[in-house]
């Protein structure tokens, strides 16, 4: 129980962590210096503004780009499928019983069952990047309720286990 709550308040600090984008602020120049600036830039010649990069997870065009919310909703449902399993194995080897019908199958084999949960959380991380180019709260939210229900699968993992 209590390894748990650390877990979720890991996982809380890890969204809002993320999610919040901050940036540091140059301390505001005297009058002096700002008068000085000014006719520095004038003297100067105008340099051509630099291009942004292409990030590997941008989908191209400024209005696709992804909120900053989802890369760590993406990481906490990672960790959350990744804890999944672990819950699932530790409640199977202390005498649960599977109770998910699209998982009993996969119970005697670890790696086969592990491979069911990447490529489901492939899935659904591929469902919200689509969702995402023409809706993006729903993304989020999708995400969420995928990151909510995942947290309480877990906790209940851990409390079936005898």
């Amino acid at each position: 129980m209590v390894r748990f709550a650390r877990c979720q308040c890991l996982f809380a600090l890890l969204v809002v962590g993320y999610a919040s984008q901050t940036s540091a602020q140059d301390a505001v120049p005297a009058t002096t210096d700002i008068i000085s600036a000014a006719v520095e830039a004038q003297a100067s010649t105008p340099q051509p503004l630099p291009r942004p990069q292409a990030s590997p997870f941008s989908a191209g065009s400024s209005s696709e780009t992804r909120p900053a919310a989802l890369i760590p909703l993406y990481a906490s449902f990672v960790a959350l499928q990744v804890l999944d399993l672990h819950s699932t194995t530790y409640a199977l080897d202390r005498g649960a019983v599977e109770a998910n019908p699209a998982i009993k199958g996969f119970v005697d084999n670890r790696y086969a069952m592990g491979a069911l949960k990447a490529a489901g959380t492939a899935g659904v991380i591929f469902v919200s990047e689509k969702v995402r180019k023409k809706n993006k709260a729903a993304a989020i939210g999708l995400m969420v309720a995928t990151n909510v229900a995942m947290t309480w699968v877990v906790q209940h993992n851990y409390r079936a286990a005898p």
